[in-house]
């Protein structure tokens, strides 16, 4: 079994949704950001909560699109239902097959199964919580390619580092598509990675104090999805690790011995992506 990582880039999806309408939004979802019990027992009144501060982050999404391959024979028996109790044989090919019992009556043919394994798989997988994500308005939205990750670093918005490495999202989808199966000649074995792209896309959280209180709270609004959480992080925790392509994609042999220990599994960094690191590392 070959696996093959061929491309590996980073994205900066385009806000599908105005600023203006991305705090309309939120701001219209704020009481459900401070919690059933505060809305219904303290009974917070609209003008006593304010807008403390606004973050516009690029949060990572994981898009991975595999394709495996698999080429071999098998043999096979047959079992061939007879016309009635009266026949005894049947002749195929200048060769006789007794009938067997039933039922119901039959006759045994061997032969070799030709087959073809061709399976594709496209996952996104959120960069924070390692959750398989269904965003269609993420992958069909304007994207522009990060070149170089070290001056990627917007003046008015914060790049959220994933917790999920690419190579956890690639054991997983390598798990999914070894399933097993029986063969007596294999030609051809390989899952090719096509495509393991980090998506950043663009979500404005808004931060609200409720003065009387003391109490802050945070309603995210992804500015692609259009979604709305009322349950956002916290400003402070954002960002606290080093930020770069090797990091980022930190793909390698060892990654795929943790999902079938001691098999006999290569994995290959595809040559545009080596010749690009060999360009990164030239002075």
């Amino acid at each position: 079994m070959e696996i093959t990582v061929s491309d590996q880039k980073v994205f900066l999806i385009a806000p599908q949704v105005p600023f203006e309408s991305a705090r309309e939004k939120a701001w219209d979802q704020k009481m459900a950001a401070f919690g059933t019990m505060s809305r219904l027992l303290l009974r917070p009144k609209a003008d006593e909560i304010k807008v403390a501060s606004i973050e516009k982050r690029f949060e990572p999404l994981w898009e991975v699109k595999a394709h495996k391959r698999i080429v071999f024979d098998r043999g096979r028996e047959y079992r061939v239902p007879v016309g009635d109790a009266t026949v005894q044989a049947v002749t195929v090919a200048g060769a006789d097959y007794p009938a067997a019992a039933g039922p119901p009556r039959h006759f045994i043919v061997r032969g070799m199964e030709h087959c073809e394994d061709d399976v594709r798989l496209e996952r996104l997988v959120d960069g924070l919580s390692g959750e398989e994500v269904t965003a269609p308005e993420v992958t069909a939205a304007p994207r522009e390619e990060i070149t170089d990750l070290s001056t990627f670093a917007p003046a008015d918005a914060i790049v959220v580092p994933p917790e999920v490495k690419a190579s956890t999202v690639i054991q997983r989808i390598v798990t999914q598509l070894m399933t097993p199966y029986e063969a007596d000649q294999v030609f051809e074995e390989g899952i090719e990675i096509e495509g393991l792209h980090m998506l950043y896309h663009p979500v404005y959280a808004f931060e609200y104090l409720w003065e009387a209180r003391s109490k802050k709270a945070v309603v995210e609004f992804d500015a692609v999805t259009g979604k709305v959480n009322t349950d956002g992080r916290a400003f402070q925790q954002q960002m606290r690790r080093i930020f770069n392509r090797d990091v980022l994609f930190d793909v390698g042999g060892e990654a795929v011995n943790l999902v079938v220990p001691g098999g006999a599994i290569a994995l290959k960094i595809g040559k545009a992506v080596v010749d690009h690191r060999k360009h990164q590392k030239k002075p």
